[in-house]
């Protein structure tokens, strides 16, 4: 059964190649710190890098053969914590280079191109999603998981440098490819010239806008309602998590529904759990900011909805460098955090991630950290 007040999100190898822990030991470990629930990168569905450092070395490889993960599963099953099995959707560098043709376009005429580690594809390429359910099938069927939690659910854009001091006429909104307007158009019956993009997206933004926003939104539920079908064709009882952006409607003039295209009023649908990704030190936002965000999309979504919390500082360097990011997050602010959400109407938590909790579960501050997730809602 599946308990969402305390999750773990493990989207690297850490704890096996670095910390040298089997299954057993790993899952004692989350146990003890009153993990309830982990999404979890595998060896099946291995996660690409992104702000996380998730693939393996040449020098680790050796190590990494001999993980496995329905080892992990299971000892996790063993001590009631449910496994969500991760994986990316619209984000795979290395399907896109071989998949070029798929890239978006957005509102400038532009082909999109990598933004430090992100590239991402819309959740309209059949390719992309045939090949990721592919991916999830076979990791059903080997690890029979909780829940598949679903990353990158979602039409492109780096989200994370969508700080308040952005003008969201300057960024990059997707897809005004060809192909992408010309199902739009059969969708709807609207006339807007395919070929040109610029073009459809000034007619859009002028008289179409209300339709585009819901066509897009729509054909994220799509997708996500053939892998939940897909899925559960195998495994009845199968969760399905939406990695879920920690937008107000109101932030950038509803730029989550328009330019994200994702909807938890309208994925409610086909998704179980909303896990929300209130990174507030990434966004620059305080404290208080995961509790209300994620109050907010459990009022959308009126379904089961988690605020995931950073444990330690991100983007402070190269692009991001001097972008005005606090360069450390403390233990009374994380404590501060977490007394936040317990009294707000969320569901529970989740922490990002595993490897902070187990580099600093020896020292005085890892301990405090801890005993605070323990005693969450008990």
């Amino acid at each position: 059964m599946f308990d969402p007040r305390v999750g773990m999100k493990i989207y690297d190898n850490v704890w096996y190649l670095r910390h040298r822990l089997e299954p057993q030991q790993a899952a004692d470990i989350l146990a003890s710190m009153g993990v309830t629930y982990v999404m979890a990168q595998s060896k099946i569905l291995p996660m690409q890098d992104s702000a996380i450092e998730s693939e393996v070395t040449a020098e680790e490889q050796a190590r990494f053969e001999t993980l496995n993960d329905r080892a992990f599963r299971d000892a996790l099953k063993a001590r009631g914590i449910a496994y969500f099995a991760s994986i990316n959707i619209g984000f795979d560098p290395q399907f896109i280079a071989a998949n070029q043709e798929l890239l978006p376009i957005d509102q400038f005429g532009r082909r999109e191109g990598k933004t430090d580690w992100y590239i991402g594809l819309p959740p309209d390429r059949k390719r992309n999603i045939d090949h990721k359910l592919a991916l999830l099938e076979n990791a059903t069927k080997a690890l029979a998981p909780d829940g598949v939690h679903l990353g990158f659910i979602r039409w492109p854009g780096f989200w994370e440098i969508w700080l308040p001091d952005v003008k969201r006429a300057d960024m990059p909104d997707y897809c005004y490819g060809d192909e992408t307007l010309a199902r739009f158009r059969d969708a709807t019956g609207l006339d807007v010239p395919v070929s040109d993009p610029v073009a459809a997206a000034a007619l859009i933004a002028k008289a179409h806008k209300a339709a585009w926003r819901d066509w897009k939104c729509g054909v994220t539920v799509a997708a996500v309602g053939r892998i939940r079908d897909a899925l559960r064709a195998i495994k009845p009882d199968i969760k399905i998590a939406i990695n879920t952006l920690p937008f107000f409607l109101s932030d950038f003039d509803n730029v989550v529904e328009e330019v994200f295209g994702q909807s938890p009023s309208r994925l409610k649908e086909v998704a179980d759990v909303f896990e929300v990704m209130a990174y507030h030190q990434i966004l620059r936002r305080p404290p208080t900011w995961p509790a209300e965000i994620a109050t907010d999309v459990k009022r959308r979504s009126r379904s089961t909805t988690v605020s995931t919390i950073q444990g330690g500082a991100l983007y402070l360097d190269g692009m991001h460098a001097d972008r005005g990011r606090a360069t450390e997050i403390t233990t009374d602010e994380f404590i501060g955090m977490v007394d936040g959400l317990e009294k707000s109407e969320t569901d529970g938590l989740c922490v990002f991630t595993f490897t902070d909790f187990l580099d600093m579960r020896g020292t005085a501050e890892g301990k405090r950290r801890i005993e605070r997730l323990r005693a969450f809602r008990r």
